[in-house]
């Protein structure tokens, strides 16, 4: 953009003084979240809140009462709640420190007028009073005020929700996060840093929309569903337990075991480390997640909609072929081709692919309608020698229209001739007609064109595309191309990466535009390319995907696909792509990397993968405690859980199995139904972990007379023993290299309970540890039968597990 005579900016000293005043636009606020914000959301979480009440309500009972089990089993909640607390927060904050590094790869410049030259610098360092370059694409970085306007249009839909784009006057305000979707101008900073609009509002700052996925929403479900079993059962209890007494300890204990058990805290918080280690992990290999969910939210994507135009290429444009009309003087045309692309402030990628062109300095310019999305052409008003003429240029489908009945069919008798449907075609003319020059749609649709030339330009494919489209394919993922270009210059850059698409397959803009509701839903889910669309016509596709519960991803790079990107259920962007497009965007492609994208549905499907195992775990232990609490309020059976077992529990055949499943998971393929699979596995595990241990105790009591203490330990020991084939069960898949690894964690797991629950060394740590998980030593009559059992049902458990995997993958 040429600097205007008037406008110089401020010098090196004016800007060293704003800085040593601190007006600068630095600010405190960080893309993603601060330390502080990772502790105070895991410490002061909801479950926590719950979990300290029943904290509370257990210590007042000790005071009551004056048992000091009581007191212990508040400390063993609490270790609980500690352990899960850590494992987030340590996990967040691991991701958030691959986060910050990877988004320092993500420049964020900006173009200001210093010293009388443009300088391009970090936002960071814009200060106050800088005059600042606003251009199509840009996202306005501080508030200020318009100093100069060519045709500037800003779009505030991201601070006020108005969806139509503001003409900005010299004098006009803009506000930060709004950005330009034509025209040029100059801004001058007023407000920087903290004290900008954008940074005032920190939720619209750090996010712009807020898509809940599936597998958040089945979450959701099991945290509801369990809070209403929870209800049932404490109700069940004090109604119908005959020894419900708010004097009677044990009583009081069962209500602490069962709420514990069933208030979720574990299963959300290692659904966000599973989340934390997914964003981690991508974000190794260059790609930027500014959404904890983004991951996981590709893989259950059903189609996939993308821009052609440095998306599915490389936005290499150059000039291949420029073809004249007959009658025109071919080298006086060049010449004001020539001055047309030296003079205009447009500057995208279609006037750079012709700046080796420009050049001369015969006109001079009056006035200019830069290229916008909607119009898909720009428009010079140039004296020459003291002659007003209007030079337009822009798509050669659209222009062609606007000539007489001759010139079109030559036209068109060049584009056949020269197969020209292979390029990207632009027109360049004269305007011809009379008409008030003024950017608006009476105008356009007025104007009549002499056309002197058309200019045919070649882009590049992306060398990996075909790797993202072959995941697509593979996956029974359809892809559509959603692009402003011609439709056979799209169906030529299909045919470049092997993608086939039929002539029946493609549909353009205005024809959509003439279509009802049903007919435009049909022609959507129908065609495969979409040509010469409008930004509103990408957002209207997107839409109609989504009102059909399709769940639907955008890829683009320019601000006319970012009503698209917002729509959709996930937006991606390239990272050559415009400033605004990648705030916006949940996940954004470093070096613009296709080659991506598979790895990223591999990492979200197995983010599904690693939450359905870890669920089956923490949901078995759910079901355990519904399953005895149950049992011993209808039959009247002894009632081996207690608060601080729960925590055993919790440690042995929950948390380390989680963890080790998180960090070494490597199933890529998801379970189809999410909650069927779910339930159809802890239901059956949980009941055989349960009948182990009642057949153990009832085993034992028969040929032993055991009871009390000893009988609760023989039902715990068996449940912790069949528990290690849940473990194997949800951990071990066929071909799996890790397998050998959960093998020996497993007998790990299981060799230092056994070691707690049958030794007699004297040693302090070890009693500590006994006395507070309520681990007693069991006589060696009792290990024969509580492990013959454990072992029995534990190949019982495994075995039928196979089977339902098998009679589940057969039915779904």
């Amino acid at each position: 953009m040429k600097i205007r005579l008037e406008i110089t900016g401020l010098n090196n000293d004016e800007v060293k003084e704003r800085i040593s005043r601190g007006a600068v636009n630095k600010t405190s606020r960080t893309k993603t979240k601060t330390i502080r914000e990772i502790f105070i959301e895991n410490i002061f979480s909801v479950f926590n809140y719950i979990i300290f009440s029943i904290i509370l309500a257990i210590i007042y009972f000790y005071y009551r009462s004056g048992d000091h089990n009581l007191l212990l089993d508040s400390i063993g909640i609490v270790s609980i709640a500690f352990l899960n607390t850590f494992l987030a927060i340590f996990q967040e904050i691991k991701a958030k420190k691959a986060l910050d590094k990877v988004n320092l790869l993500l420049k964020k410049e900006a173009l200001v007028i210093r010293n009388g030259s443009e300088e391009l610098i970090d936002q960071e360092n814009i200060v106050e009073d800088d005059v600042i370059v606003i251009q199509r694409g840009d996202q306005a970085p501080v508030d200020g005020k318009v100093i100069y306007s060519n045709h500037l249009e800003i779009d505030e839909s991201l601070l006020t929700g108005e969806s139509l784009p503001v003409r900005k006057k010299e004098g006009s305000e803009i506000l930060s996060g709004s950005f330009c979707v034509s025209g040029t101008g100059y801004m001058k900073a007023e407000k920087v840093g903290d004290n900008s609009y954008a940074n005032s509002v920190t939720e619209m700052a750090k996010k712009y929309k807020f898509i809940i996925t599936p597998l958040q929403r089945r979450i959701d479900f099991i945290v509801k569903m369990l809070f209403y079993v929870a209800l049932f059962l404490i109700l069940l209890e004090i109604f119908f337990d005959s020894k419900a007494s708010l004097d009677n300890v044990e009583f009081i204990r069962k209500m602490a075991t069962i709420l514990i058990s069933l208030v979720p805290q574990g299963l959300v918080l290692m659904t966000s480390v599973t989340f934390a280690l997914g964003v981690y992990r991508i974000s190794r290999i260059g790609a930027i997640i500014q959404k904890l969910n983004a991951i996981e939210s590709f893989s259950n994507v059903k189609i996939v909609c993308m821009d052609k135009t440095g998306t599915l290429t490389q936005n290499k444009l150059s000039i291949e072929n420029i073809s004249y009309y007959s009658g025109v003087n071919e080298t006086e045309t060049k010449e004001l081709l020539e001055e047309y692309v030296n003079l205009t402030s447009d500057k995208n990628a279609t006037i750079r692919a012709m700046e080796s062109i420009a050049g001369g300095d015969r006109l001079k310019v009056i006035d200019e309608i830069p290229f916008s999305s909607e119009n898909k052409m720009s428009l010079l008003k140039v004296n020459d020698g003291g002659k007003e003429r209007i030079f337009i240029l822009g798509g050669f489908d659209i222009i062609t229209e606007r000539t007489d009945d001759e010139k079109k069919k030559e036209g068109e008798k060049i584009y056949s001739t020269n197969n020209l449907k292979l390029y990207r075609t632009l027109l360049f003319g004269e305007v011809k007609s009379e008409v008030k020059f003024e950017n608006t749609k009476t105008f356009f649709e007025s104007i009549s064109v002499i056309p002197y030339c058309i200019i045919s330009i070649s882009d590049q494919a992306r060398d990996d595309v075909m790797d993202a489209i072959k995941l697509f394919q593979n996956n029974g993922i359809n892809f559509k191309i959603l692009s402003g270009d011609a439709p056979f210059a799209i169906q030529a850059i299909a045919d470049k990466i092997g993608w086939e698409v039929k002539d029946d397959e493609m549909i353009t803009g205005g024809e959509l535009e003439k279509l009802n509701e049903e007919e435009f839903k049909i022609a959507v889910n129908k065609n495969l390319i979409f040509a010469r669309l409008k930004p509103e016509h990408k957002l209207e596709i997107i839409r109609c995907l989504r009102r059909q519960k399709i769940y639907t991803a955008m890829i683009g790079d320019g601000v006319n696909d970012l009503p698209a990107i917002k729509e959709a259920d996930m937006g991606i962007a390239m990272e050559e792509g415009s400033q605004i497009t990648k705030e916006i965007a949940d996940i954004v492609l470093l070096k613009n990397k296709f080659s991506l994208l598979p790895e990223i549905f591999n990492e979200g499907n197995k983010i599904v993968n690693t939450v359905t195992s870890i669920s089956k775990l923490f949901l078995t232990k759910n079901f355990i405690v519904i399953y005895s609490s149950l049992l011993s309020l209808i039959f009247a059976l002894e009632f081996a859980l207690t608060p601080r077992r729960i925590a055993l529990i919790n440690i042995f055949i929950i948390g380390l199995p989680s963890f080790i499943i998180a960090l070494k998971n490597s199933n890529l393929i998801k379970p189809k139904k999410f909650l069927q699979e779910l339930f159809s596995f802890v239901l059956i595990s949980a009941f055989i972990i349960v009948v182990a241990g009642y057949a153990a105790s009832y085993t034992a009591e028969k040929i032993f007379g055991i009871s009390g203490v000893e009988k609760q330990m023989v039902i715990l020991t068996a449940m912790i023993i069949t528990s290690m084939a849940n473990f194997y069960a949800v951990a071990i898949h066929k071909g799996d290299p890790n397998n050998r690894t959960y093998l020996l964690y497993g007998l790990l797991i299981i060799s230092i309970y056994l070691f707690l629950a049958a030794t007699r060394i004297d040693f302090i740590i070890i009693n500590l540890l006994k006395t507070f998980y309520e681990i007693t030593y069991l006589n060696g009559e009792y290990w024969l039968i509580t492990i013959s059992i454990g072992v029995i049902s534990a190949s019982i458990l495994f075995t039928l597990q196979l089977v339902r995997k098998k009679l589940f993958d057969k039915f779904y």
